[in-house]
């Protein structure tokens, strides 16, 4: 009878009628092994919402899923008063693409483009050096255990001179959250980043010239306003080591999506700064399309 049932369990996996059997048996506790279990039902991405990174710092603690392209963009203004000294900042497109590699990993790229303006100092303008990553789903929600996914990054030194680190830089992030109901959700996230992976808003005047670390700390919740739309509060951290000053940054921002149909989502965010190290404030627009 035990035969029976697993077997039962193994052809329902390969003839995808998950919705009548619970193909659980054996499933590894980091889901990214799923791809390699074969008594693990594959879900179908399509059959839910899309989950956008771009336009909050805490990321998605889900990946595309197998087959899936993904592309996000926007753009976010910035501005800071420093000091009787104004400093405002474009950028754009804030490219990220994602691919789905197998069901619980995907690779990733990021590309932006600033133009920075300052009243007391000369304006600039250039790409930052291009970002890449592997994204892992680690964990499925299980009583205290978090929903969670890696994402183990490097940037590469191709951006314009303005920003340009002229060096392969490492980072981690980790990301977490919980459903506390249907229409609620608690999520953060833990990550470092060798100098800060290009990042215009934490490099000195000679990118290449320092180099530092920053550890990033973030927790938002989420709920559901309509069937069509969705609303986040976020905190979000970033403290420096072995920058000049050691700046440390923290923001409060609140955030709006609108899901045109389940694969496309326009989204609406505004942040002020908490410290003297942050921008006064930010605003930004943007969206993601899968298929």
């Amino acid at each position: 009878m035990k035969r029976f049932s697993v077997l039962l369990i193994v052809l329902c996996c390969g003839l995808n009628l998950c919705d009548n059997v619970s193909c659980v048996a054996g499933e590894p506790l980091f889901t990214f092994l799923n791809d390699f279990n074969d008594a693990h039902c594959p879900r179908d991405p399509y059959e839910e919402r899309i989950e956008t990174d771009r336009h909050d710092f805490t990321q998605s603690t889900v990946t595309v899923g197998r087959g899936v392209f993904q592309i996000e963009s926007g753009y976010t203004f910035f501005y800071k008063d420093h000091s009787e000294e104004i400093e405002t900042s474009h950028v754009l497109p804030e490219m990220l693409l994602r691919y789905g590699i197998s069901e619980n990993i995907e690779v990733r790229t990021r590309t932006d483009y600033i133009w920075r303006f300052n009243d007391e100092a000369d304006d600039v303008d250039g790409a930052e050096d291009q970002q890449f990553a592997l994204k892992l789903q680690m964990t499925e929600q299980q009583s205290l255990i978090p929903e969670s996914a890696l994402e183990i990054r490097i940037s590469v030194p191709t951006g314009g001179k303005a920003w340009n680190t002229e060096r392969v830089q490492f980072g981690l992030d980790y990301i977490y959250g919980w459903e506390l109901n249907e229409d609620f959700w608690l999520y953060g996230s833990t990550g470092f980043a060798e100098s800060a992976l290009g990042d215009f808003s934490f490099l000195p005047e000679e990118p290449s010239g320092d180099r530092f670390v920053i550890v990033t700390q973030s927790a938002a919740i989420g709920i559901d306003l309509t069937e069509q739309s969705t609303m986040y509060a976020e905190f979000f951290g970033i403290f420096s080591k072995n920058l000049e000053g050691e700046p440390t940054v923290g923001v409060f921002n609140i955030g709006i999506d609108y899901y045109l149909s389940n694969n496309f989502v326009l989204d609406i965010r505004s942040g002020v700064g908490l410290t003297p190290d942050s921008d006064d404030f930010f605003v930004g627009v943007g969206g993601g399309y899968r298929f």
